[in-house]
């Protein structure tokens, strides 16, 4: 690498008789030695205005035992495509539990300096990842509204004892002020949403799997293909299944009861009920929850009607033969 000190100090040293031989020479070694002198200086100033992309900041002057609305900075960056990141490490509470622990990273991309998306000239998500989210709220409140805002608020609310949680602001085209003071819930601004997108397949240790391309989501290894497949249990609170055509058209006038002895033949013939899948068909392709439960529900129906016909039969009888005394 050239010593630029050593060759500013050789070009000066030369005989000046050399440099009066002839006047191009004269101005060309002018023109060198200035050169030379100056460049170090333009350096040195470049160096001085380069921007470190990364500011790393942390929280601890925002701590508090609760929950809290931090005002984390200032973020300035122009429109046209500008992109910052925000990453925050770090959880809620010193007992070194790893329940307390986790990371939020925090997207912002500014407009084209004319589209407005939401009422806001920029847009941004975050995603979250580990066992809690201390960051569970974040806002961005731009300093002018309209489409040419030159500068961004962010507000944070965080859990109880931040410590010293870190974020690290990630940006090329701006530049970050920090704060990090405790303040009052922002009433306006940008509610950033947390989103988390995976764009291909994901399979989490052989037991969660889902394909991007079909939808498909596998928990465990079942033999059986559909949009959800479970190779196991499922314990639940609440199942709800929609269906259409719920059978009370079995109590209308015009439905026609199957007779009692059409019923008896199919019973003998098909060992189901009418309208049942087979045992074998059942065990092979499984069952509708909601188209049976719709058969059950018209069976018990049907048989309500049986039961009403059979005792208006015996009222019909009992008459007959209280007659006959």
């Amino acid at each position: 690498m050239i010593n630029l000190s050593k060759l500013a100090l050789s070009v000066a040293t030369l005989p000046l008789r050399f440099f009066s031989q002839s006047p191009v020479i004269r101005c060309t070694v002018k023109s060198s030695l200035l050169l030379v002198f100056i460049f170090p200086l333009f350096l040195a100033g470049f160096r001085a205005g380069a921007q470190n992309p990364t500011i790393v900041g942390h929280m601890y002057n925002a701590n508090t035992a609760n929950y809290a609305w931090i005002k984390l900075g200032t973020l300035t960056m122009p429109q046209e495509g500008s992109t910052a990141t925000i990453r925050f490490h770090g959880g809620t509470g010193y007992n070194a539990g790893i329940t307390q622990m986790g990371q939020t990273e925090l997207y912002i991309r500014t407009s084209n300096g004319s589209s407005m998306v939401n009422g806001f000239p920029f847009s941004a998500y975050a995603t979250r990842t580990g066992y809690i989210a201390p960051v569970s709220l974040i806002k961005i409140i731009p300093n002018v509204a309209g489409a040419a805002p030159t500068s961004y608020d962010i507000y944070i609310y965080h859990g109880g004892y931040v410590g010293y949680s870190i974020y690290e602001v990630v940006t090329i085209s701006g530049a970050y002020q920090r704060l990090e003071q405790i303040t009052a819930a922002p009433t306006q601004g940008y509610d950033v949403p947390f989103n988390l997108t995976v764009q291909n397949d994901v399979n989490l240790s052989n037991a969660l799997r889902t394909n991007y391309t079909t939808g498909n989501v596998t928990i465990g290894s079942p033999t059986k293909k559909s949009q959800l497949m479970v190779n196991g249990d499922i314990f639940t609170n609440r199942v709800k299944v929609s269906t259409d055509n719920w059978p009370d058209y079995v109590f209308s006038p015009e439905f026609e009861l199957r007779p009692i002895s059409d019923l008896a033949r199919y019973i003998t013939e098909n060992k189901h009920l009418p309208d049942l899948p087979a045992a074998k068909e059942v065990e092979t392709q499984g069952q509708d929850v909601g188209e049976i439960n719709k058969i059950l529900v018209k069976k018990m129906e049907e048989m309500s009607l049986y039961i009403i016909q059979l005792d208006n039969r015996m009222k019909e009888l009992e008459g007959k033969l209280n007659q006959k005394k």
